[in-house]
């Protein structure tokens, strides 16, 4: 007989697709942080990528809700984060997949903006070409009319989703004075104000220079609020003097004073010809006194048993690709041929159908002469926001594919390519804590190549390597005798892709090949299905 618990895990299966984690899930530190987040209204938890913040501020709402909270909570996170890694938290766990929430987002490849912008665009290109306009410089012609009105109808589906009833709205950091400036229209045109008492600050070092628009802005949301809980793994990683900010969120200057200039003076010798500021001795002890109260700090390498790691941490970082990129996704998979906006591109079997997927996730494809053609940037994107979220620790980075390589370059050109004509240098380098990134290559990762030695404990994956003995290679780097961190692997994996059966094949080891063979095979099986319909 099924219990209680098997029923509604099979119900949240049959209901959400995917297998759903409940609170018996959640590690014990987990627990703790909920506690102190639901004990300290306003606080901070300064805690480790990876071990999990998203659940503990989701499980933090679904208990005020089982408590009779009716309020609204906002989340502010990096775009990827609010995109895929929120929403995606949501569905997985048994304790918040009831809980409504609405994404502020309104993207070009939306049908409403999409149709919009089409039906301009083909009115003034037509009107263009009928009076003798070459093709060229009607497109253009017609694109400078269109593009007005696709921020209009932008504009006007943020607003629509600003409204919404949801109890939890989610928005992307950069649109957080938009947001303010909403509301303060709102309130003066209706009467209906900022309607936001909780409020989650997923990456508060975005908060951290208090003259920025986006700082100003939510300052003024403060007196509104009943909870504010920030999180970050580096609240200070490129000096104390940007704790001041964050602090101020939480307490009004309670702790720090409410002027940063008797914050610095307090704690901080000036080095006027530098023109910096230089922490005084036992100043940090002091900062630190001053808050531990309000903040919370939880490390991944203190939580090795409880977390079931031994040498490295596996963190998904997913990426939502737009309707318009899933539906060409789909498509490829289904009919082995991608079509882009001026060319089409077809996958001659199973296996080359599978490595141009990859291609695809990843950012660009190669055409039957070995042309890049670039498809999207949002692994780009994602990479550029965990180098803000890393704060200046070193970062190395995996690709497999030489239009990676070439894109990574151009996106992070200060980042050098470890080769073998170079490894003793970089090395030493690595070691040294000279490099913020360095791009590598798994095939080339040699044995004996120690990179341990220095500050660097972060690793991320651009391109998908099914090889398990390649994968342990690569993170086998950072990850050996001597390494005094936890180190963490970021994978940036394309929500229902190819890249997140290539995880499922690292995570299955003896037993990956053989999924791979299986994906393959079912792609065939439809290719030839809808043939022969």
């Amino acid at each position: 007989m099924l219990t209680t618990s098997e029923i509604e895990s099979r119900w949240y299966r049959e209901h959400y697709g995917r297998v759903i984690r409940s609170r018996e899930d959640l590690h014990k530190y987990q627990n703790r942080a909920i506690k102190f987040l639901y004990d300290t209204p306003f606080s901070a938890l300064f805690i480790d990528v990876g071990m999990g913040k998203s659940v503990i501020c989701l499980t933090l709402l679904a208990d005020l809700l089982l408590e009779g909270w009716n309020g609204k909570a906002l989340v502010i996170a990096p775009l990827n984060v609010a995109k895929a890694t929120w929403p995606q938290e949501i569905s997985e766990w048994k304790q918040a997949a009831g809980i409504d929430y609405q994404l502020i987002r309104a993207e070009d490849e939306d049908d409403e903006v999409k149709e919009a912008y089409q039906r301009i665009y083909k009115h003034w290109y037509e009107r263009n070409r009928s009076v003798g306009e070459r093709p060229k410089d009607a497109a253009r012609f017609a694109s400078e009319k269109a593009r007005p009105i696709r921020r209009l109808i932008k504009e006007s589906r943020r607003r629509e989703q600003a409204r919404s009833q949801a109890t939890v709205h989610i928005i992307n950091i950069e649109q957080v004075e938009w947001l303010v400036n909403f509301w303060e229209e709102e309130g003066r045109r209706t009467g209906n104000r900022w309607p936001y008492d909780v409020v989650i600050i997923d990456e508060s070092s975005k908060f951290k220079d208090y003259t920025t628009k986006r700082y100003k802005a939510f300052k003024k949301t403060l007196s509104r609020l009943t909870r504010l809980h920030t999180l970050t793994a580096s609240p200070a990683a490129e000096g104390y003097q940007h704790l001041f900010a964050q602090i101020f969120l939480l307490d009004r200057g309670e702790r720090f004073g409410r002027y940063i200039t008797h914050y610095l003076e307090k704690y901080f010798h000036h080095i006027k010809k530098a023109h910096k500021w230089v922490i005084k001795e036992g100043s940090e002890e002091k900062i630190s006194k001053k808050i531990s109260d309000i903040c919370l700090v939880m490390k991944a390498k203190d939580y090795k048993e409880e977390l079931g790691i031994e040498e490295w941490l596996p963190i998904r970082r997913p990426i939502k690709l737009n309707r318009d990129l899933m539906q060409r996704y789909k498509d490829f998979e289904k009919t082995f041929i991608l079509k882009l906006d001026d060319m089409l591109i077809e996958a001659v079997n199973s296996a080359a159908l599978f490595n141009k997927l990859l291609q695809m996730t990843s950012g660009a494809v190669y055409d039957e002469e070995r042309n890049v053609i670039p498809v999207h940037n949002e692994k780009i994107e994602s990479l550029h926001e965990l180098v803000e979220e890393l704060q200046g620790e070193p970062l190395l980075v995996g690709y497999w594919f030489k239009s990676s390589l070439t894109r990574l370059r151009q996106a992070f050109p200060k980042a050098p390519v470890l080769t073998r004509s170079n490894v003793i240098r970089l090395r030493d380098q690595w070691n040294g804590g000279e490099l913020p990134m360095m791009l590598i290559q798994p095939g080339s990762a040699a044995h004996g190549l120690n990179l341990q030695k220095g500050p660097g404990h972060d690793a991320s994956l651009f391109d998908p390597i099914w090889s398990r003995e390649l994968y342990e290679q690569l993170i086998g780097r950072l990850a050996r005798q001597g390494q005094k961190n936890v180190v963490r692997v970021h994978h940036l994996m394309c929500v229902d892709t190819a890249d997140e059966v290539v995880y499922d094949c690292l995570e299955d080891k003896g037993a990956g090949q053989d999924r791979l063979f299986e994906y393959i095979r079912a792609a065939r099986a439809r290719y030839l299905e809808d043939r022969r319909g």
